[in-house]
């Protein structure tokens, strides 16, 4: 619930921005925007996550979201709302997201018994994955439906109800010693985490491979097909609305499905699998908006095959999601895990952000299909290049 709310209020935000200005460039800006505070605040949330009560952080976070939350919705009510304010709140939000998610990524062996590790991550990264693909969908309807002003109030509460849940959570006992690593410096502890990556093979180049396919696969569907379907095709509330909606089906239903597959097969094979699936598919979707772009295709029956498309590619990226978090919670020792987890989702945010900064700029400058392709053909290489470096040694 907590991530879901951050995600949709950044897309809802960005949607402002988009309708205001018109430009796919600003409208990147303040989806990539969050390139700042990864750089410098992942680092010290990694560690402050290895070191305390790590629901306890999340709990603080939320609560001072909430704040920030409802007197914004309640200042945009009275004020009118500059894009200037729009990327100031996203920074302000996103500061406090670094420090939720760096504990979020290391809390579940300190809340399940090691031998149900592997089934709690599927769990948790079902519902990771139906966030990530549904909040540009459910930002979109809450736009279309509610004012601004009442879609801050509206995260803002979910933040509220999350951080209430979060309290009736018990903690096992902490499964490490970390009194003798809180006496040492921020900067010690944060190389401890470094090392430990540097020295396991696999993340030493996984932490390359992640973040280039985050970076494509975010920016396709973040920016150049939102970009697409509202400012290329013009889809009235309706059609954009039914889009949202069909697609929002999928990703709640395939994590059902999938699930409990996915604990029992090999989470790598997963990754390599769906990764280049992922890159056919949205090569199809780039073929399609060609032809809808260039008048050989009704644009009704390209946003149809986009529309199914788009749910083959759901169908793929939540398994793909679940694959990353077991591969990390099952493979990275515990007491680093904080920092391991936040250095990886450092490196993979900072593709994003810079993904979406730039197909922003090449989708106002170039036809959108252009980066579509683009996407497709970045995720391929990628997919190959994971594969050429761990699939065959397992």
């Amino acid at each position: 619930m907590a991530m879901s709310a951050s995600n949709i209020l950044q897309y809802v935000l960005s949607l402002y921005v988009l309708d205001v200005t018109g430009s796919a460039t600003l409208f990147a800006s303040i989806l990539s925007i969050i390139f700042f505070p990864r750089m410098l605040l992942a680092p010290i949330a990694g560690v402050l996550a290895d070191r305390g009560r790590k629901l306890k952080m999340m709990s603080g976070v939320l609560l001072g979201e909430a704040a920030v939350l409802l007197t914004g919705g309640v200042l945009v009510y009275s004020v009118t709302f500059t894009t200037v304010g729009v990327f100031l709140l996203v920074i302000l939000l996103e500061m406090g997201e670094v420090f939720y998610n760096a504990s979020e990524a290391a809390v579940i062996p300190e809340l399940v018994s090691a031998d149900v590790v592997s089934e709690a991550v599927t769990a948790s990264k079902a519902d990771d994955g139906i966030v990530a693909v549904l909040s540009p969908m459910v930002a979109a309807l809450l736009y279309t439906k509610l004012q601004l002003s009442f879609a801050l109030v509206l995260v803002g509460g979910l933040n509220l109800v999350a951080c209430v849940l979060q309290k009736s959570i018990r903690e096992k006992e902490i499964l490490y010693d970390i009194s003798e690593r809180t006496k040492n410096s921020l900067f010690k502890d944060f190389a401890e985490g470094i090392r430990a990556i540097r020295e396991d093979d696999f993340l030493k180049n996984f932490i390359v491979i992640l973040p280039v396919i985050n970076l494509f696969f975010g920016a396709t569907f973040s920016v150049s097909i939102q970009y697409l379907l509202r400012n290329i095709f013009r889809l009235n509330n309706y059609a954009y609305g039914t889009y949202n909606s069909v697609t929002a089906f999928v990703s709640v239903l395939i994590p059902v499905l999938m699930a409990r597959f996915v604990a029992k097969w090999k989470a790598k094979c997963i990754f390599s699998v769906t990764t280049k699936l992922i890159a056919v598919e949205i090569g199809m979707i780039g073929l399609v908006t060609t032809l809808g772009v260039i008048g050989k295709m009704p644009v009704y029956a390209a946003v149809i095959a986009i529309t199914i498309l788009d749910c083959m590619t759901i169908a793929e990226a939540i398994p793909m999601q679940m694959a990353v978090g077991i591969i990390l919670q099952t493979g990275v020792e515990a007491k680093v895990l904080g920092r391991v987890s936040s250095i990886l989702g450092m490196a993979a945010s900072v593709a994003v952000a810079l993904g979406e900064f730039l197909f922003g700029v090449i989708s106002d400058v170039f036809p959108v299909y252009i980066s579509i392709f683009l996407g497709a053909a970045g995720i391929g290489v990628a997919s190959v290049l994971y594969s050429v470096l761990f699939m065959k040694k397992d």
